[in-house]
């Protein structure tokens, strides 16, 4: 049980951060888009300290129930021998897709969001300039990782 709080802790911190990033890069790119009014900085204050944490609560509460829902069922009792059956390879294959794309649209709004500026270390220009890559490569291996086809429990 101990366990389980844990992992519902981290669940919830990873979708704080995840959903504070989220809501900031959306807002920036609203405020970009619809040319909305910088006077005295205050709808990018507004975002910063009133909509991103809001979104961001909302995410990890949402995100920790869902997980202490999803992590409390009960695996299904089989017989010893009954044969296990497994994702086929379409579906990995269509969820290493997606997530190949999100990670390449991910660095492609970083890459935006940041063009323009100037970088005094050349590794962050590096990094932002090849973020699209790096989200194709960290989105698409951790999928890969994550759907990989595992062994039956022997009982």
């Amino acid at each position: 049980m101990g366990l389980r709080f844990l992992k519902a802790a981290l669940v919830a911190l990873l979708a704080l951060v995840v959903g504070y990033a989220a809501a900031l890069g959306v807002g920036l790119v609203a405020l970009d888009v619809f040319e909305a009014s910088q006077r005295e900085g205050a709808n990018a204050m507004a975002l910063a300290f009133v909509i991103c944490p809001s979104v961001a609560v909302l995410s990890a509460v949402v995100a920790t129930i869902w997980y202490w829902i999803a992590s409390g069922r009960r695996a299904a009792t089989r017989h010893p021998t009954a044969a296990v059956a497994h994702r086929g390879n379409a579906a990995r294959i269509a969820a290493i897709t997606v997530s190949v794309a999100i990670g390449w649209l991910a660095g492609a709004l970083l890459q935006w969001m940041l063009a323009g500026r100037s970088y005094e270390a050349f590794i962050v220009a590096l990094a932002v300039s090849t973020a699209p890559w790096i989200g194709v490569i960290v989105l698409g291996g951790l999928t890969w990782r994550l759907t990989r086809p595992r062994k039956a429990p022997t009982s």
